[in-house]
């Protein structure tokens, strides 16, 4: 692993405990090779089963409306 390799790693590790020090449980990293920006921190949701976690929770809990006080099978 080259020197520039052990830095980044260095710093996400860094960002990840700042994160995980405000709760944050789970997150995503992801590298863009084709990225014109040397780095870039979002804090958008986390992909899920193909979708944005966000959306995924919110179709569940649309289905748990939807079948409230019913059984599933």
């Amino acid at each position: 692993m080259g020197e520039e390799n052990g830095k980044m790693i260095e710093e996400i590790m860094k960002h990840l405990d700042a994160e995980s020090v405000q709760g944050v449980y789970r997150m995503s990293v992801n590298f863009d090779e084709d990225s014109t920006e040397p780095k870039s921190v979002s804090h958008e949701c986390c992909n899920m089963y193909g979708r944005p976690a966000s959306e995924t929770v919110g179709l569940l809990d649309m289905y748990t409306d939807m079948n409230a006080g019913e059984p599933d099978r």
